[in-house]
């Protein structure tokens, strides 16, 4: 079984016209998952931020903008581009971990919200800015996600103040005047189902409870999506029969928000990175199919080990046989597919790397100096055409970078 491209017949043709790589976005994609999303939490006030670190360019943020979904940034420059795009500071959490005393006056200072996940910088805020608004981040002490590199809670955890170190929280509330606005969790990312999700969220609103005044609390994202077409999507009408109760009764007794800030949810079903196949080589064990992109373009395969369809543009009809997809990386590790049966490969094919819409071009760099690709856009309402939004780097663009940078 295999999962299906999103209007191949586009990305055939930006493969055409637009040259490879190219990372290619559907609005359209993204939009649904916005409405499924806000569906899903109906029952309950709530409030929807993006996650912006899964994909951070500007034509994507100004579309939830547009939709009314606000932001988490979790570095001042994310900050600062969510601000420059339009986003209100109102419309923005800043949630650095480890910040710095810089960055802590910097965000204080553009007048967005700081969520501060340690003690000691919960102190240092407090001395700062006494009396003012903060939202802290707790460690729920339960943690999940695809792999062990995304879990961001538990007792092996950096993120987040331990559930059980909330009397110490509220003693540096106390002692500097703070207004406690909200609490925060993330337990992780890439989470298949909701059952390790609820268990958290419990003891969040138990958490929240022990804090009069809160406005909001934020349950984090790390919703799952299905990278394989054995994998079943996130069952959200089950997600708010399973919240719907609980969360009612929690705002009816506290009169807070409950806030949900996914990333990969929302934007990875939506991308697909459009490669050619450079070089057919067959070892006898194996067979390799270079392409013309590699883990400078999308790392996550060598990081995560992850899970990302491959599908054949140029002969999606052919018979099906088994390849080693590797990227032009020197390094061993460079490999998008181990073993993988994809449609009959030829030299000079565009493939499609599905579900690439979250950490593929952010996560990107200029290993081996290999130019970054460029990035389209094909809008909701004419999903026929599209439009380049970041131009295809040059070898020539790159190191006049570099020189000028070390000049």
């Amino acid at each position: 079984m295999h999962k299906p491209p999103p209007f191949p017949e586009i990305l055939t043709r930006i493969a055409r016209t637009c040259d490879t790589p190219t990372y290619v976005y559907f609005e359209r994609s993204i939009r649904k998952q916005i409405e499924r999303l806000h569906t899903a939490l109906q029952a309950a006030p709530s409030r929807l931020l993006y996650a912006m670190k899964a994909n951070g360019h500007p034509r994507v943020l100004k579309m939830f903008l547009d939709q009314g979904v606000g932001i988490d940034a979790v570095s001042p420059g994310e900050l600062l581009l969510a601000l420059r795009v339009g986003f209100p500071p109102g419309e923005v959490l800043f949630s650095a971990n480890n910040m710095t005393d810089a960055e802590m006056h910097f965000a204080q200072a553009q007048g967005v919200l700081l969520n501060i996940g340690e003690l000691s910088r919960l102190q240092r805020f407090g001395q700062a800015f006494p009396g003012c608004e903060v939202c802290v981040r707790i460690n729920p002490l339960i943690g999940a996600g695809h792999h062990d590199h995304v879990i961001t809670a538990g007792s092996l955890s950096k993120f987040g103040i331990p559930v059980d170190q909330l009397p110490a929280v509220r003693e540096v509330v106390r002692q500097h005047d703070l207004q406690l606005v909200g609490l925060h969790q993330h337990i992780g990312s890439g989470i298949p189902d909701i059952d390790t999700l609820w268990s958290a969220v419990q003891v969040m609103l138990d958490a929240a409870r022990e804090f009069a005044g809160l406005r909001f609390v934020n349950l984090g994202g790390g919703l799952g999506v299905p990278y394989r077409a054995s994998e079943k999507p996130l069952d959200l009408s089950r997600f708010g029969e399973r919240f719907g109760d609980s969360l009612r009764s929690f705002h009816r007794e506290t009169g807070a928000e409950v806030w949900f800030e996914p990333g990969r949810y929302f934007v990875a079903e939506a991308g697909a990175l459009v490669v050619s196949a450079t070089t057919i080589k067959d070892n006898g064990d194996r067979c390799f199919v270079g392409v013309d992109s590699g883990m400078s373009h999308l790392v996550r395969p060598v990081m995560y080990n992850s899970y990302h369809e491959i599908v054949n543009l140029s002969n999606p009809n052919g018979p099906l046989r088994t390849y080693d997809v590797v990227g032009n990386i020197c390094e061993t590790g460079d490999t998008f597919a181990r073993q993988r049966e994809v449609a009959e490969i030829r030299e000079g094919d565009a493939l499609a790397i599905l579900d690439v819409g979250a950490y593929g071009y952010v996560m990107a760099s200029e290993y081996n100096l290999r130019p970054r690709p460029a990035e389209v856009w094909v809008p909701e309402d004419n999903p026929t055409r599209f439009e380049v939004i970041t131009e295809r780097q040059t070898p020539a663009d790159m190191v006049a970078g570099i020189l000028q940078r070390s000049l």
